[in-house]
């Protein structure tokens, strides 16, 4: 099935408004940027989120936005199958690294509720909110009632109302992602979700999964030695 990467940050210095038909202004209601927590550019880092065995050949790192629709097209269309094939049977580990785009606002805090979800529950809750995030992305951003939709999918995993204001008030996660955006622009010139670095190479020129496929198997490739094919 074809994806059509449409969801892209209008980068004036480090965070901007998303595309996806968003404005080149800055969201009054965005975060600041700040420098720490430090992320490596390719290499897995203690604030990672990563699916998969961590002593697989190929690194591949998703910068994704959980507002994004085509984010959730991939998250639905293609990882089941690269999940199956490539990140359960050892072969791939999955990092996936938060850039807030297209309403960058709401993204941020969904993005912090699946991070406190993960303090509570551990990586693999974190990765059932974000597949819930994507898969239910017509409530949240684009319903009448964000915030409260937001909430529901909180308590549903754990996280008390009160526990849930606490969390979409952090700054600590607030500067994690910050930072996901510095070294995704700095870095590999990223910014658009999703994008993908694949044992430190940028995934560029697919629209289906199969030609995905054949960037994973040449990054594959390249890890035992080989050439791979591209």
């Amino acid at each position: 099935m074809r994806l059509v990467f449409a969801c892209a940050i209008l980068a004036a210095g480090l965070l901007a408004s998303a595309g996806c038909g968003g404005s080149s202004q800055k969201d009054k209601n965005q975060p600041a940027a700040n420098a720490a927590p430090a992320v490596s550019p390719d290499e897995v880092g203690p604030m990672d989120m990563v699916l998969g065995k961590m002593d697989a050949p190929v690194t591949l790192i998703e910068y994704a936005s959980v507002a994004c629709p085509v984010c959730a097209a991939f998250d639905q269309q293609i990882l089941p199958d690269v999940k199956t094939k490539y990140i359960d049977t050892g072969k791939v580990k999955l990092v996936f690294r938060e850039l807030p785009t297209h309403a960058p606002a709401l993204a941020y805090v969904g993005e912090m509720v699946a991070r406190c979800v993960a303090e509570k529950k551990g990586e693999a809750a974190y990765f059932d909110v974000v597949e819930t995030l994507f898969r239910t992305q017509e409530d949240w951003v684009d319903g009448d009632g964000p915030k409260a939709a937001l909430a529901k999918i909180a308590a549903e995993n754990g996280v008390d109302a009160a526990s849930f204001e606490t969390c979409i008030h952090r700054q600590d996660l607030v500067d994690l992602i910050n930072n996901m955006v510095k070294v995704a622009a700095d870095s590999h010139g990223i910014n658009g979700t999703p994008s993908f670095i694949a044992n430190g190479e940028k995934i560029d020129g697919f629209t289906n999964i199969d030609d995905f496929e054949k960037k994973l198997d040449a990054a594959l490739g390249k890890a035992s030695g080989g050439e791979g094919k591209s």
